[in-house]
């Protein structure tokens, strides 16, 4: 791959959840922050949580207006991936648990095909081709030490806070800030409306 020249943003693709899924998976965070145990760490707001379907690390600016052309079709006149139900997990065990996410069940590997597509659009703007297995999730917090949540997560707390629903597929820029990261926005696309 060539080297990148010219100025660049850091970048990621996410879907973004309805109102009623952003308050069920907070709902499940609150507790989780009050329960007994509980690590010191960083607590994504409610305004964040979004489900990464690739992050871009640095994607050159004049990549971004192509690279949402090429996303609108996979979204646009689409229904959105079935509604997902979600457990509370800890990355990468645990065990050794240094992030707790809402982990998404995927019904029919829906959301893993979008980011698959995604991946293969990306990798022609410049951006390395993931290696990871796709785990769809909310990260929920990020723990300041290494931490065993085998008795702090509370898997109970996840089977009873219902479905969540993505509504939009979003290209993000992240840029540090006081507060940490701070998303904008660079291109959105609806899903089409689903009757449930």
């Amino acid at each position: 791959m060539a080297k990148k020249s010219g100025p660049t943003l850091r970048a990621f693709v996410a879907l973004d959840l309805d109102a009623t899924s952003v308050r069920r998976v907070a709902r499940v965070s609150d507790r989780m922050r009050m329960a007994s145990g509980a690590p010191s760490a960083s607590w994504t707001p409610a305004t964040k949580f979004h489900v990464t379907l690739k992050f871009m690390g640095e994607l050159p600016e004049d990549a971004v207006a192509p690279l949402a052309k090429a996303l609108a079709p996979l979204v646009e006149g689409k229904p959105a991936p079935p509604p997902s139900t979600f457990a509370l997990e800890a990355f990468p065990r645990a065990a050794g648990a240094r992030i707790l996410v809402a982990e998404l069940a995927d019904p029919g590997g829906a959301m893993a095909k979008l980011a698959e597509r995604i991946d293969k659009l990306a990798s022609k703007h410049g951006v390395p081709k993931e290696d990871r297995r796709f785990r769809p999730h909310v990260t929920l917090a990020r723990l300041k030490l290494v931490y065993d949540a085998r008795r702090w997560i509370r898997p109970e707390l996840a089977e009873v806070a219902g479905e969540v629903r993505a509504t939009h597929l979003t290209l993000y820029s992240s840029t540090a800030g006081a507060e940490g990261s701070v998303y904008a926005p660079l291109a959105r696309f609806a899903f089409a409306t689903v009757e449930s």
